[in-house]
């Protein structure tokens, strides 16, 4: 039975998810309005105008209240935050708010495998996909990363795989994972959850609804996450560092670089074996997948200097862990972004130990420097762009150093997302070759 025909709904954000959510809604029937903050000029011509000729109502450069009138349900994408005025007014009204995922969740039928967590997240469901289709399942990976879970059609798969974000579960539902992941928890997004026990709390939302029936696979080494699934009613599956043995591979066996991702690899073969992979297939796509893009990912080694992308990295945790990835080696860290209010003291004293320079951009430039200079830390240049900061990196290079771009904040202040930030990165270092072979055969 179709719950949304003839119904009115109204859509905060046109982003990816936004834009897919509508679409969907109209397809069956809704009569959708769409209200993004963003001014129109931000926004491609001919989105819009296709979104118009499907019947979608649009509100563009504020959230008003007339979104309101009549409204049946609202659906907000993840970057809205339910604390601005008129989704405030919306729950004085009693109008009904959910999540992307919690509409998509009442149009799909297969197994959902979902994953959270602080860190790790892209690179553990990009894994599970890729365990189950080298076992020749068909899947989608979608949520955070790939398609919203909207646009998906299930009808021919076995798996849905998805990356889910705190701010996508704060407001399901009925949202209900068979298989749930929580892989860590540390400090972020306090700016929007204002603490950390609210962030725990959002995250542990993902094993809401689940029931004896559905698996939660969590992290046994992470005391706050063992603390978290305590009330889980799902058969509860931990994974250790100390179980290394469940993929069959020595550590320094598996491609992708770095010792968190052993981590990521235990957890994502757990679910694969809940899908019925083999030991074995699990072992060779580990051998052979060489991580996700803006993940910790090699870039470029120009006169020996290797370029590394880290722009996933949007917390303090993330770079720490990125700075652990190279032991022994002169690191040249890019840092800086939007700032998330984390604290910065842990990150601050390893800087100190592990790198050479630090080349700060963005709006957290003046915290980051003062945190960096509380330890005595004095080798930080500044800069009013990241083609400005590659380049600078590379300046201060010598063979045998890291570039390390692992900003431990969001991109907001510069770019669209952390993607955009990274393919930025990418393309200067690739000037950076150019203009090395023109002066070269200049000579």
């Amino acid at each position: 039975m179709n719950i949304f025909v003839n119904k009115n709904i109204t859509i905060f954000g046109l982003g990816k998810s936004g834009l897919a959510a509508a679409k969907r809604l109209v397809s069956v029937g809704a009569k959708v309005f769409a209200t993004d903050a963003k001014p129109a000029e931000k926004f491609d011509v001919g989105t819009i105008e296709e979104l118009r000729s499907l019947g979608v109502k649009i509100e563009l450069g504020c959230h008003s209240f007339k979104t309101l009138d009549g409204t049946d349900l609202i659906v907000v994408s993840p970057g809205i935050h339910l604390d601005i005025p008129v989704l405030i007014e919306a729950q004085k009204r009693n109008i009904p708010i959910i999540s992307e995922i919690e509409l998509a969740y009442q149009f799909l039928t297969k197994p959902i495998i979902a994953v959270t967590g602080t860190n790790g997240k892209t690179t553990t469901t990009t894994l599970i996909g890729e365990f189950l289709k080298a076992a020749g399942k068909k899947i989608a990976v979608g949520g955070n990363i790939g398609k919203p879970l909207i646009a998906i059609d299930d009808t021919d798969l076995d798996y849905i795989v998805a990356e889910i974000s705190s701010y996508q579960l704060e407001t399901i539902k009925d949202f209900k994972p068979w298989i749930s992941l929580i892989l860590n928890i540390q400090p972020d997004h306090l700016e929007r959850h204002g603490s950390m026990s609210e962030y725990i709390k959002q995250k542990a939302r993902i094993f809401l609804n689940q029931t004896g029936d559905d698996y939660l696979i969590y992290n046994l080494d992470d005391p706050q996450v063992v603390e978290m699934v305590k009330s889980a009613k799902s058969q509860q599956i931990p994974f250790s560092k100390s179980q290394a043995v469940i993929i069959t591979l020595r550590p320094e066996e598996i491609k992708i670089p770095g010792k968190h991702n052993l981590d990521n690899a235990l957890a994502a073969a757990q679910a694969a074996y809940l899908c019925g992979v083999e030991r074995q297939t699990v072992a060779e796509v580990l051998k052979s997948f060489p991580g996700v893009e803006h993940r910790i990912e090699f870039t470029a080694n120009i006169n020996g200097i290797e370029f590394y992308n880290d722009s996933k990295a949007t917390n303090p945790d993330s770079t720490l862990v990125a700075l652990d990835t190279f032991p022994g080696q002169g690191i040249i860290l890019i840092l800086g972004g939007k700032d998330k209010g984390t604290e910065l003291t842990t990150l601050a004293e390893a800087v100190k130990d592990k790198v050479k320079f630090v080349i700060l951009i963005g709006e957290a430039t003046e915290r980051f420097k003062q945190a960096l200079e509380k330890t005595g830390f004095k080798n930080i240049k500044l800069a009013d762009s990241l083609p400005q900061a590659v380049q600078t990196s590379f300046n201060l290079g010598q063979p045998g150093d890291v570039i390390l771009l692992s900003p431990a904040c969001a991109s907001f202040d510069m770019f669209a997302n952390y993607e955009e930030r990274g393919r930025v990165f990418k393309k200067e270092v690739e000037k950076l070759i150019i203009k090395l072979y023109i002066c070269e055969n200049q000579k």
